[in-house]
């Protein structure tokens, strides 16, 4: 008994390569906080999931060999042009959280985090910020069902990919800096202008010791705006979530032209 046919074979591997690429590069499940038969169990499920909902079908005969290793390739490029999107914004909050560390001065007490390495405390509030926004707004749901409706729109045996995605990512790639400044600018103003006060109460009265004092209060003044900042930063990120998803279908209708 044949569980499965050579054709069905080849348009598995295909299917495979997509969703391996999207997941690799996909939040939360990229990390190594999940084991990896864990993560190859989902790629797996989703690939028959994709195999037996949309009917893909991939002739042998009509493939050659070097035909099939560049549609592999494709696929692969296309999973993870759609998680780079995603991973945009990852990068934007962590980026927003370096950032408010470093005026805070929390850049030298840093912690390893087995999901990101080495980063700073504010730096991992941040991108667990976004895991928490990202499945409760139910954004996941729109980026996995476009991806199965990918496989309808972006065709398997097409070796074609639309030269625009390349200055798309490029240019989106760039808002990392943007976003992540929009989410940090409270902290940066209200520590700027503490830091002014200090400057000056340092030319004022150079008696005072303004590191000694400075350093401790800065830390305090920060955690203090982000207890009353908590509800905008909310906002704020799921406003952002909403453009992530913007970008991602618009890459999708870039690669589908």
């Amino acid at each position: 008994m044949v569980l499965i046919t050579p054709d069905q074979a080849i348009a598995l591997a295909l299917v495979f390569s997509r969703i391996i690429a999207f997941f690799s590069t996909f939040p939360l499940i990229s990390s190594t906080v999940i084991p990896h038969n864990v993560k190859v169990l989902l790629v797996v499920s989703f690939a028959f999931f994709t195999m037996l909902n949309f009917d893909i079908q991939v002739k042998v005969n009509q493939i050659e060999l070097i035909t099939f290793l560049i549609l592999i390739v494709k696929e692969i490029f296309i999973g993870l042009s759609l998680g780079l999107i995603v991973n945009i914004l990852i990068s934007a909050f962590s980026y927003a959280g370096e950032i408010v560390g470093f005026l805070m001065g929390l850049t030298v007490m840093n912690m390893y985090n087995p999901a990101f390495g080495q980063t700073s405390v504010l730096s991992g509030f941040f991108v667990f910020l976004f895991y928490l926004l990202f499945f409760v707004s139910g954004s996941y749901q729109i980026l996995i069902g476009s991806l199965f409706k990918s496989f309808e729109i972006l065709p398997l045996t097409e070796a074609s990919i639309n030269q625009g995605i390349f200055p798309y990512l490029i240019e989106k790639s760039g808002d990392i800096f943007l976003l992540s400044f929009q989410m940090a600018f409270p902290f940066i103003l209200v520590l700027l202008v503490f830091n002014v006060v200090l400057a000056l109460i340092n030319r004022l009265i150079p008696q005072i010791n303004v590191f000694f004092i400075g350093l401790p209060a800065q830390i305090w003044i920060g955690f203090i705006v982000l207890m009353f900042s908590s509800i905008l930063l909310v906002k704020v990120g799921l406003n952002f979530i909403d453009k992530m998803v913007e970008y991602y279908l618009t890459g999708l209708k870039i690669l589908s032209r």
